[in-house]
């Protein structure tokens, strides 16, 4: 076996990357080791493109193995691995979110990326999934715009103190104020989550400096990495529609664009005047590229929806950049045959949520790769059916996106949900998309926070959330757009969702389609949020 092995101190302990001949069919491959648990990142791109299609075709896959944990795990009857955990299909999203914004977008070759737990003890291994994907993709020949760096910033209630990457054991949740991972690169972050018990917006700020600083120390391990393994990455010429193409989408479409653009919510003229662009174009170029000519028009909308909002303080439905879209909210009123429900309305968003209470024994039992058995007493589920954005499709499970969205919702109502010997009941959350408009996630806690108190849980405060975006053309010339919908939401910066009550922060989510946003502008965010929540 040929391997090679790099290490740095991290916050107390030994992390270390591991490059071996193991996995030696991939683009890049690396081990990544911290304390005793250990996470294989592997990375393949597919040697072909895939004519036609209108993305970049990126998968990752977190895959837990039982013998991870040194046991053996599973039900009576199958002692093998099934469907992924909702925990692994979170941490998978994780990855994700970090990894995809680094990509060009005009790739159009399959890339996989899969991390594989190979040994799991008292260290947590989604930082180091990060980390491992990082390297992986790093020292490989796919296009890719890292490194980038993982941490975990934890504090236990009552103490000044965070806590880098704390163990298991170190970081019980029930003594916890906040949870957070952040990942970024050069000072900037690019992907954040969090779970906290109503901290002030100016700690959280705190623990973004905290972070930039670790995110550094593992940025530069591994550009010297990187210098000595790295590969030339493969090129990829992005094609653009031809001058005599461009010529008519200026003569047809480019005056019918801020009429289409400024209609109103939705983004319904957006989406009509494409498809007017792209029947005239086929008319007219028949041996043209339709997905250049899609392409093309969506680069364009996106230039304008930047421009007037930094430039005009101009919004696609004509709202001011910190005004909230009209609400409505509703408990109860549907059958008593149900414990609590809430409506609620921002915009063009609807949410109902449904409360079920049931007894202690309905606890939902989790059984974790560290052999620790979790009660769970408190849920929300989150549904979006294909109705909800006005679409067709099958009915029934959950996919990835579901299954974050509840995690986010859960996360951020749990902080006020009563202590058990308060109220020892079972807790059941279910929250229906109904329309879909710009953050379905925020628009489920408020519904939650409804039903919690329609069907009388004495929650200790309501939590509501949501949604910032950001359009940015440099980090001095920008714009924070509140309670973003529609064209924002498809075409911004950033999605950045804070969840809270009127003493502080519960719950944060963030992804960007750029690199990465610099924490001045977080900072400024988090104020603009904790405003409209409140």
């Amino acid at each position: 076996m040929q391997k090679k092995i790099y290490s740095c101190e991290w916050a107390g302990k030994t992390l270390s990357a591991e490059f071996t001949d193991l996995a030696d069919q991939t683009n890049g491959s690396v081990m990544i080791r911290y304390g005793a648990t250990v996470v294989l990142g592997t990375v393949v791109m597919s040697k072909h493109d895939k004519e036609g299609l209108e993305y970049f075709p990126l998968t990752v896959d977190y895959d837990e193995k039982f013998y991870a944990s040194g046991q053996i795990l599973g039900s009576q009857y199958v002692r093998r691995e099934g469907r992924p955990t909702e925990e692994a299909i979170l941490r998978g999203r994780i990855v994700d979110r970090t990894i995809r914004p680094l990509f060009p977008s005009h790739i159009r070759r399959d890339v996989h990326v899969v991390i594989t737990t190979l040994a799991i003890d008292q260290d947590d291994p989604d930082v180091l999934a990060v980390l491992a994907a990082s390297l992986s993709l790093a020292i490989s020949n796919i296009p890719w715009n890292g490194p980038v760096g993982a941490v975990r910033i934890s504090r236990k209630s009552g103490s000044t103190d965070f806590e880098i990457n704390p163990t298991f054991s170190n970081r019980p949740d029930d003594e916890m104020d906040i949870e957070m991972i952040c990942c970024g690169k050069e000072g900037n972050i690019n992907m954040i989550e969090v779970g906290a018990k109503e901290i002030s917006e100016a700690d959280i700020a705190k623990a973004f400096d905290l972070a930039a600083t670790h995110l550094k120390v593992i940025e530069d391990f591994q550009h010297k990495i990187i210098a000595e393994l790295g590969k030339t990455k493969q090129e990829f010429v992005k094609e653009v529609l031809g001058k005599e193409e461009i010529a008519y989408f200026n003569e047809i479409i480019t005056p019918k664009i801020d009429a289409a653009v400024f209609s109103g919510p939705g983004g319904k003229e957006i989406n009509a005047l494409k498809d007017e662009w792209l029947t005239l174009f086929a008319e007219k170029f028949p041996e043209g590229k339709r997905v250049l000519a899609e392409e093309h028009y969506e680069e364009i909308i996106n230039e304008v929806i930047h421009k007037e909002a930094i430039l005009n303080q101009r919004r696609a439905d004509g709202r001011g950049l910190d005004e909230v879209r009209p609400l409505f909210a509703q408990a109860g009123g549907i059958s008593e045959a149900l414990h609590g429900t809430g409506i609620f309305y921002r915009g063009g968003t609807h949410i109902f949520s449904a409360l079920t209470l049931g007894g202690p024994e309905d606890a939902m039992t989790l059984d974790t790769l560290i052999g620790v058995e979790k009660k769970r007493h408190f849920m929300l589920h989150y549904n979006f059916p294909p109705f909800s954005s006005g679409e067709t499709g099958r009915m029934g499970g959950t996919n990835r996106r579901m299954i974050g969205h509840g995690a986010l919702a859960e996360k951020a109502l749990r902080a006020v949900v009563p202590e058990r010997e308060v109220f020892p009941y079972t807790i059941r959350i279910v929250s229906e998309s109904m329309a879909s408009n710009g953050s379905t996630s925020m628009g489920s806690v408020c519904a939650g926070t409804l039903a919690l108190m329609d069907g009388g849980v004495p929650i200790t405060a309501p939590v509501a959330g949501i949604a910032s975006g950001l359009m940015m053309e440099t980090p001095e010339h920008y714009a924070l757009l509140t309670d973003i919908q529609g064209p924002e939401d498809h075409h911004g910066d950033m999605d950045f969702k804070v969840a809270g009550t009127t003493k502080g922060v519960t719950a944060i989510q963030m992804d960007v389609k750029v690199g990465g946003i610099p924490i001045p502008i977080l900072v400024e965010a988090l104020e603009k949020a904790r405003l409209a929540r409140l």
